[in-house]
C-alpha cells in the first residue's frame, strides 16, 4: 500500500512521518485489497489548537475515509485508523454477502 503524506500548516517531523505509516500499514491486516492511503495532517482554527488527522484510503471500487481532531496527531491518526477498521470490516463482509445488490 503506497501512503501519502500531506501536511497543511503544519511541520512534518520524520517521527511523525513514521507514525503515520505505521499506522495506516496496520490496516492491511484487516483488508489486503487497500490500493493507497492519502493522509492530511493539519491544525484547527479554534482557541484549543486541535490538531486535525483525515484519512482517505481506496479499495475496490470506493474510497473510505475518516477525519478526527484531538490534542496530538499521533492521536488523531490512531481515532481515524479506528474508524477506518471498523469501515474496512463492514466493508469485507459487504463483499462476502450472496446479496447482488450489496457491492454498490
Amino acid at each position: 500500500m503506497k501512503v501519502q503524506i500531506t501536511a497543511r500548516h503544519v511541520d512534518l517531523t520524520d517521527s511523525l512521518r513514521t507514525h503515520v505509516e505505521q499506522r495506516t500499514q496496520k490496516l492491511e491486516r484487516y483488508y489486503d485489497g487497500i490500493v493507497d492511503a492519502h493522509v492530511i495532517l493539519g491544525k484547527d482554527n479554534s482557541p484549543a489548537e486541535e490538531k486535525t488527522a483525515e484519512i482517505n484510503i481506496d479499495v475496490y471500487q470506493k474510497r473510505l475515509s475518516a477525519a478526527d481532531k484531538a490534542s496530538t496527531h499521533e492521536a488523531a491518526v490512531k481515532l481515524c485508523v479506528d474508524h477506518l477498521r471498523r469501515q474496512l470490516e463492514r466493508y469485507k463482509a459487504q463483499l462476502r454477502s450472496t446479496n447482488k445488490d450489496a457491492h454498490r
